[in-house]
């Protein structure tokens, strides 16, 4: 029998993450969360397909909203389903189903009850990481994936053969959780299929160092001006780390002095965090046991604990920074502060998450400086709010950018390789990276795609023989193209010889991507050498791409 795999939702997009393994002993189903922004029915993975698979058991990759918040509804059908997730998953769960309840319940579309939602905790079985659990006749364990405190990914076997099942992932290490775990070459043996997460599949992040540089400069420079910064966040992971990286910041002088201010559900996560702190990263225990104090309610950080509070803050004359959820300004507190400060030009609203396209956020950052935004009026609807304040985008991400995910593909070597938990743009970008060396599957919501490798693709992403390298340097060396990087103006300089060899180049468009974010793109268009040295210089010609230029073009 067939390993075989049926995304429910979370396939090509990213919310409703909900993943179903029909494997020899039993069906394995992973994760069941919502869809941001939807209510209803419309919010759920395809949950119903669930009838014709019922699970054997089931695993929690981690407590964000998409992956999390339809489990009560999986259990309302399923009430002896016992599911596995780390300690920290299960502790965090809680939070993030009473805050569904609570919210779904104030727009009149409750997912399920409090009972229920009792009767969904009572079946979470906290596992370690690295830990086999072989209750099922097939097996699986937790392997930390970087993504949030208690996040993991999963190594399934059933049959003899092994499926990688990334979860979301990320390759950076955080003030608040360490990176994935990455396995040594050959330690887990042959993996038959890898399903990935491809979030970031079409981006090559920035460096993070340099973007929390650029992010707490450009707040000391908007609160040195008088003005208020709303920081919209996901409450749970991303809330916590900024609160450290600001922190530090303070404390460090890299920054001014100023309030802090944590509403939404970022409040009552930050306040769980500090209990938890022998599961939060070494690095941050040392510090806290050193200093005495808290790890995130210390300094000028402050909660806003009622409407009361929250109106104080926003009508306040002093500068402020206010950590708030939701992420996207889908719902939560977040749209409150925005209504308030995004008329006035000496105010910021810094993004630092991913925004799924039909987000306010998204909207936001494709506005120009004056246009309007539709926000939640905390009624059921809408209004329009002008945005003259400064609205930048940081990426600090707790998703791996594509050379990360290929990074960690790489090291699982699998015949087959799934991508999900991407829009269209980063899944197809990231299969074409990948074509050369594995067989892979885009799957949509509800379609089976088995779990094998069609043997049809053997490749590798760079020929590594020889016989191949000692010809490639002979090449470059015969055509003398020289490349240097010009650190004042941020320019890549590609210098090319009198005469060209009409092999350099191949038909088609070459993309530089220049880790200052910015993406510039030179296109090549293949004509006879003779011709095009002709128009060449004396010695050489030299094609520059900065990061302001785009669409060059080349004869």
């Amino acid at each position: 029998m067939t390993l075989r795999f049926i995304g429910l939702g979370g396939t090509d997009e990213v919310g409703a993450s909900s993943y179903l393994y029909l494997l020899k002993e039993g069906n394995l189903l992973i994760d069941a969360g919502l869809r941001p922004g939807q209510v209803g029915d419309a919010a759920l993975p395809k949950l119903e397909l669930l009838s014709e698979h019922p699970p054997t058991a089931m695993i929690l990759t981690h407590a964000h909203l998409d992956h999390v918040a339809a489990l009560p509804v999986v259990i309302r059908r399923f009430p002896k389903l016992l599911i596995h997730c780390t300690e920290a998953t299960a502790r965090l769960a809680t939070l993030v189903l009473a805050d569904t309840l609570k919210v779904s319940t104030d727009q009149s579309y409750p997912m399920f009850s409090a009972t229920e939602m009792k009767r969904t905790l009572e079946r979470l079985r906290p596992t370690p990481y690295f830990e086999w659990v072989t209750d099922y006749g097939f097996s699986f364990q937790f392997l930390p994936s970087g993504h949030l405190l208690g996040a993991a990914s999963v190594l399934i076997r059933s049959g003899g053969r092994q499926v990688f099942h990334t979860g979301d992932v990320s390759n950076v290490a955080t003030p608040v959780v360490d990176p994935v775990w990455i396995p040594q070459p050959n330690t887990v043996g042959e993996v038959d299929a890898v399903v990935s997460e491809a979030t970031y599949g079409d981006t090559l992040l920035p460096s993070r160092k340099e973007q929390v540089s650029t992010f707490m400069k450009a707040i000391g420079e908007t609160v040195r001006g008088g003005g208020k910064v709303l920081i919209p966040s996901f409450a749970l992971g991303r809330a916590q780390e900024i609160t450290q990286i600001l922190q530090t910041g303070m404390a460090s002088g890299l920054m001014p002095p100023a309030p802090i201010y944590l509403d939404g559900l970022t409040r009552s996560i930050t306040e769980a965090y500090e209990g938890m702190l022998p599961l939060l990263p070494e690095a941050l225990q040392k510090r806290v046991k050193s200093g005495g104090k808290p790890a995130f309610l210390s300094g000028t950080v402050e909660l806003v604990k009622d409407n009361k509070a929250r109106e104080r803050v926003i009508h306040s004359e002093r500068a402020a920074i206010v950590i708030a959820s939701s992420g996207m300004l889908h719902a939560g507190a977040s749209p409150l502060y925005a209504k308030a400060w995004l008329p006035q030009s000496d105010n910021a609203l810094f993004v630092v998450g991913y925004q799924d396209a039909e987000s306010p956020g998204r909207r936001l950052l494709e506005l120009q400086q004056g246009g309007e935004v539709m926000l939640p009026d905390g009624k059921g609807g809408r209004e329009a709010v002008s945005a003259y304040a400064r609205v930048e985008r940081f990426y600090l991400s707790a998703h791996a950018d594509r050379g990360g995910l290929i990074g960690l593909i790489a090291r699982y070597g699998p015949g087959k390789v799934l991508l999900t938990h991407g829009e269209v743009s980063p899944r197809t970008n990231l299969a074409g990276y990948l074509n050369s060396k594995y067989d892979v599957s885009l799957p949509t919501a509800g379609e089976e795609v088995e779990l094998k490798d069609s043997g049809r693709r053997r490749g590798s992403f760079i020929n590594t023989s020889p016989k191949k390298l000692e010809a490639l340097k002979e090449r470059h060396a015969r055509t003398a193209v020289q490349v240097r990087y010009e650190p004042e103006t941020h320019e890549l300089r590609i210098s090319l010889p009198e005469k060209l060899d009409g092999s350099l180049f191949g038909d088609g468009e070459y993309t530089l991507e220049v880790l200052r974010g910015k993406l510039s793109r030179i296109k090549l268009n293949q004509r006879d050498p003779d011709a095009l040295a002709g128009q060449l210089e004396s010695d050489a010609q030299e094609v520059t791409a900065s990061p302001e230029s785009t669409d060059q073009e080349m004869a």
